[in-house]
């Protein structure tokens, strides 16, 4: 019987890697696809740490390696950031805002600050969670950001954070 060819070789490697990761791939890039054909703004996360007014936080860097993504849009006087997360720590709490722009460097973005919509995603047994904020577009807003936080205990700054690469038009 002749050996197989480095190539057969491949294809069947490859076939088993790819195998297992193509329902967890389907799943997790579905939800931010339909929402994006439905009009919203498909937008990536980094981990950045960014104040209340989007300006970058220097000199702290971020422990996670999750994979972030949102899609925002808005109509009808509201504003609405539809949020997947993978890769992130296993059944862990993050603290999600959904903030809109422009505002003041000394305006606050936490919960029940005007134009910020603030929510709890709870990560599952493999490290992914989902949640959809919504809020009434505040005057003035010109654009809407996510950020995303994991709180660490005994320090006002977060252990793990990601934000928006961009703030979205809205």
């Amino acid at each position: 019987m002749p050996a197989p060819s480095p190539f057969a070789a491949f294809l069947s490697a490859t076939a088993l890697f790819a195998a297992p990761l193509a329902p967890i791939g389907a799943g997790v890039a579905s939800a931010p696809i339909a929402a994006a054909e439905s009009g919203g703004t498909f937008l990536p996360f980094s981990s950045t740490l960014r104040r209340c007014d989007y300006s970058v936080r220097q000199y702290y860097d971020s422990a996670g390696m999750a994979r972030a993504t949102a899609t925002v849009g808005s109509g009808s006087g509201q504003v609405t950031a539809d949020v997947q997360m993978a890769l992130a720590k296993p059944n862990t709490f993050y603290e999600v805002r959904l903030i809109q722009a422009p505002r003041e460097s000394a305006a606050g973005c936490g919960p029940g600050a005007p134009g910020t919509a603030a929510g709890t995603l709870h990560t599952d047994g493999v490290g992914a969670g989902a949640i959809t904020l919504s809020s009434p577009l505040m005057a003035g807003a010109t654009g809407a950001w996510v950020s995303i936080e994991r709180p660490q205990p005994n320090s006002q700054l977060p252990a793990e954070f990601y934000t928006t690469d961009f703030i979205v038009k809205t």
